[in-house]
């Protein structure tokens, strides 16, 4: 009950601080142009106007942007439809629309995974590939899954930036790293085990092992 508390809590902060960051931010941008705009029309400036209403349109368009990507991350996968590959390959499809870097996966052509450890492993490696994009600045991702008769692992290594994998936060942390407490939780959750190694300019590799 407490780690599900956890994730819930760090899911609230995490869209908080992309409403904060992203679409307020745009939103108080489209009330200052839609202010200037005012302001030039009462001038009778008619060409700077249409100027600052194609800038205005362009925010428009961005935040709209912002909230339907926020929305559409917060739904479940989907689960009931097609195999795990297939999930997999629509996970990485929305990662690279979304400006990611390229994703390399080598996966089977079957994946026995339903339920919660399909959930599960579909949350962490969504929240991978965001990673990818906020903050790893990488140019290239290899992603792996490996299956035998009673394990599966993921393994995901990015060429990026990198971090000193000392200062992972703990479950309990207050701030920063929601992610990362996240997917320990949820791999711990189904019985499995997340590895974190990471060096600062040496990329990042993470890897999920639990059993089937």
């Amino acid at each position: 009950m407490d780690d599900c508390i956890t994730i819930a809590e760090n899911e609230r902060r995490f869209v908080a601080q992309e409403l904060h960051d992203n679409a307020a931010q745009t939103l108080l941008q489209i009330n200052m142009q839609a202010g200037i705009c005012k302001k030039l029309l009462e001038m009778g400036q008619v060409d700077n106007t249409v100027a600052e209403l194609d800038m205005l349109e362009q925010q428009i368009t961005t935040v709209s942007r912002q909230i339907r990507e926020l929305i559409s991350d917060l739904r479940p996968p989907r689960s009931d439809d097609g195999d795990f590959p297939s999930m997999l390959r629509d996970l990485i499809e929305t990662h690279h629309q979304r400006g990611g870097p390229p994703v390399n996966l080598s996966a089977p052509d079957h994946i026995p995974l339903f339920g919660a450890e399909r959930l599960a492993l579909s949350r962490i490696i969504q929240e991978i590939l965001l990673n990818t994009r906020k903050h790893a600045q990488a140019t290239g991702v290899d992603l792996t899954i490996t299956t035998s008769a009673n394990r599966l692992q993921l393994t995901v290594v990015d060429d990026g930036i990198g971090f000193d994998d000392a200062l992972i936060p703990n479950p309990l942390a207050e701030t920063g790293g929601a992610g990362m407490v996240n997917m320990h939780i949820r791999a711990g959750a189904i019985g499995g085990e997340l590895e974190v190694k990471s060096k600062i300019n040496h990329g990042t590799m993470i890897q999920v092992t639990f059993p089937l």
